[in-house]
């Protein structure tokens, strides 16, 4: 029976033998709908295209492990999604291409920031400074709140500026995170209802 007349399962099952013309065909039934649907979230082709090759080259690697025990078309596209996610991310932590993030993720992060009110982000971001470390969280607020700079607020708390400097870039590196991952989920919701 030629590869085309088989169902995704039996072509998942002839990839856990290996079988390299069974993959090629899952390959071309979801390849251009997972690009689109990639491509209408990331708003990049290279992006887009890097994280549908992600997911394929994931399921050859790990075709003798894998068990799907649902839809095979929800499982690639749930796969997609969180490799967007992923992408997202690393957009936002690197910032490498400014163009990129300024032509697509900074418009819809406007929007999403304006539906949200300064209270909810303040509420956010708060409840993180309350997860810090209780040194951290101290020199954070010395900072941040009563805008004191780094040689007065190691002179107040007597400790070196080096480490006030080091607990301030902990802290801002603890805080990145979450709120980022927040804002992230956002705007993930945000790109697939548009």
């Amino acid at each position: 029976m030629h590869s085309v007349e088989l169902t995704d399962l039996e072509l998942l099952e002839a990839i856990r033998d290996d079988d390299p013309a069974a993959y090629r065909e899952l390959f071309n039934r979801y390849w251009e709908k997972l690009y689109l649907f990639a491509l209408k979230r990331l708003k990049s082709r290279q992006e887009a295209e890097d994280v549908v090759q992600h997911v394929f080259m994931k399921l050859w690697e790990h075709r003798a492990s894998r068990k799907i025990s649902f839809s095979f078309q929800s499982y690639l596209y749930r796969s997609v999604y969180y490799e967007v996610i992923a992408s997202l991310k690393k957009m936002l932590d690197g910032a490498e291409d400014i163009t990129a993030i300024n032509e697509s993720i900074l418009p819809v992060f406007n929007d999403i920031l304006d539906k949200m009110s300064v209270t909810e982000l303040d509420d956010l971001i708060g409840e993180e400074i309350r997860k810090l470390p209780a040194r951290m969280q101290e020199i954070f607020r010395l900072s941040r709140e009563e805008e004191l700079s780094i040689p007065e607020i190691a002179s107040r708390l007597n400790l070196s500026e080096q480490t006030v400097k080091n607990q301030l870039s902990s802290a801002l590196s603890r805080l990145r995170k979450p709120v980022i991952d927040t804002l992230c989920l956002a705007l993930m919701y945000e790109l697939t209802i548009r």
